[in-house]
C-alpha cells in the first residue's frame, strides 16, 4: 500500500477543514463578531483535534474504526465503530445537496438537479475508486491553487475600495452570548470535530511522527483563513453579513478594478467545487475503508457503486430547499444528535478508557 507524504497530509487536512465554509461563511448569527467566534472555535478546535491525536498515540497503527473494538471489545466496539462510516456517507449526501443547490442557483439554473448531482457523484466515485493515492495527489494539486486564489481575492478586494473598518464596530456589541452559541457545539464540530475522519489515514502517512505537528499546524492555519474570510465579509457588508446565504460568494461580485476586473463569482464557484470534491472523496473513502476493515473485505472498490448510489439518493431527497437543508437539518438535527455524540462524547469516553488501560499496563 502506497503511503502519503507529510505535505499531502497537510494539504488534505487544510482543504478538508475549510470545506464548504468558504461559501456559506461561519457564525452568521454572531453578526459583526463572527470572526471572534471563529477564533474561539479554532482555539477549542485544536484541543478537540489533540484528543483525536492522543487516541492515535494510545492506539498505535490502528485506524479510527479499529480504536473502539481495541478498547471496548469486539461486541461493544464494532457496532459503535460502524456509526462513523455511516456518518461519513450521510455527510457526503449533504455535500451533494450543497452542490445541487449552489450550482443550480448560481451557475446552471436551467440544468436538471439530477444531472448536476449525478456528474458530481461520478467524479467522486472515480477519485475514491483510485484510492488514497489519487485523493492525496488531488489535494496536493488543489492546495497551491486555493492559496493563490485567496491572495488574489484579498488583493482585488483591497483595490476595489469596498472594505470599511467601521463595519466591524462595535466589537462585542451584544456581549459573549451570541459568540458562545456559535462556538458550541456547531463551531467546534463543523470544521475541527469532523477531522476525526482523517484518523482513518493517519497510520498511512510516511512519517507517522510528524502527524501530530502537521495536523495541529494545519488546524491553526485553516482557522485563520476562515477568520480572514469572515472578516472580509464583515468589513464589506457590516451587520448585513448574517442575512446572506452565500456571503463569501456574494462579496466577489463587488470586485471592480478599472472596469476591467469585475464580478469574479467564478472564483467562489471554483473554491466551492474543489473543496466539496476533496471533502466528499475523503469522507467517502473513509467510510468505505472503515466498512472494509470492519467486515474484513479485501478491497473497498466493490462498495463504491452502491455507496455512490446511496449518497446520490440522499443528496436529491434529504431536503426540499436550501433553508431546510441548512437551518433545520444541520443546526436542529445533525449538530446536536449526530456530531456532538460521535465527535465529542464518544471520543472523550474512549480517551478515558484508553488512558486508564494504558496506566494499568
Amino acid at each position: 500500500m502506497n503511503k502519503i507524504s507529510v505535505y499531502q497530509l497537510f494539504a488534505i487536512t487544510f482543504i478538508f477543514q475549510l470545506g464548504t465554509t468558504v461559501i456559506f461563511g461561519f457564525g452568521g448569527t454572531a453578526g459583526r463578531d463572527a470572526w471572534i467566534s471563529q477564533l474561539v472555535s479554532c482555539a477549542i478546535g485544536v484541543l478537540v483535534v489533540l484528543i483525536y491525536l492522543s487516541l492515535m498515540k494510545l492506539n498505535p497503527g490502528l485506524t479510527l474504526v479499529e480504536w473502539f473494538p481495541a478498547q471496548f471489545g469486539r461486541w461493544i466496539g464494532t457496532p459503535i465503530a460502524f456509526l462513523y462510516p455511516l456518518m461519513s456517507l450521510y455527510l457526503v449526501g449533504r455535500i451533494v445537496a450543497d452542490i445541487r443547490d449552489m450550482v443550480s442557483t448560481a451557475v446552471l439554473p436551467e440544468t436538471p438537479l439530477i444531472v448536476i448531482s449525478g456528474v458530481f457523484v461520478i467524479i467522486v466515485a472515480y477519485c475514491v475508486y483510485g484510492g488514497l493515492e489519487i485523493v492525496a495527489r488531488m489535494a496536493e494539486m488543489f492546495f497551491p491553487i486555493i492559496i493563490i486564489m485567496f491572495v488574489l481575492e484579498v488583493i482585488f478586494l483591497l483595490s476595489s475600495n469596498v472594505l470599511h473598518l467601521n463595519n466591524a464596530l462595535p466589537i462585542l456589541e451584544k456581549g459573549w452570548g451570541p459568540i458562545g452559541e456559535v462556538v458550541f457545539p456547531s463551531g467546534i464540530t463543523q470544521s475541527y470535530g469532523e477531522s476525526i475522519v482523517l484518523a482513518m489515514f493517519w497510520p498511512e502517512t510516511k512519517r507517522s511522527d510528524k502527524v501530530m505537528k502537521v495536523t495541529v499546524l494545519t488546524t491553526l492555519m485553516s482557522g485563520m483563513m476562515i477568520t480572514c474570510f469572515d472578516l472580509l465579509a464583515i468589513l464589506i457588508f457590516g451587520g448585513m453579513f448574517s442575512s446572506f446565504l452565500y456571503p463569501l460568494y456574494t462579496l466577489l461580485s463587488l470586485i471592480s478594478i478599472g472596469n476591467f476586473i469585475e464580478n469574479l463569482q467564478m472564483f467562489g464557484v471554483l473554491y466551492f467545487l474543489m473543496m466539496a470534491l476533496l471533502k466528499s472523496a475523503i469522507h467517502m473513502l473513509s467510510a468505505l475503508r472503515g466498512i472494509q476493515k470492519l467486515t474484513n473485505m479485501k478491497s473497498h472498490r466493490k462498495l463504491v457503486i452502491p455507496a455512490c448510489a446511496i449518497v446520490l439518493l440522499l443528496g436529491l431527497t434529504m431536503s426540499q430547499n436550501i433553508a431546510e437543508h441548512v437551518y433545520r437539518h444541520h443546526f436542529e438535527i445533525l449538530v446536536p444528535y449526530v456530531w456532538v455524540p460521535l465527535l465529542l462524547v464518544l471520543p472523550a469516553i474512549l480517551l478515558l478508557v484508553a488512558w486508564l488501560r494504558h496506566l494499568k499496563k
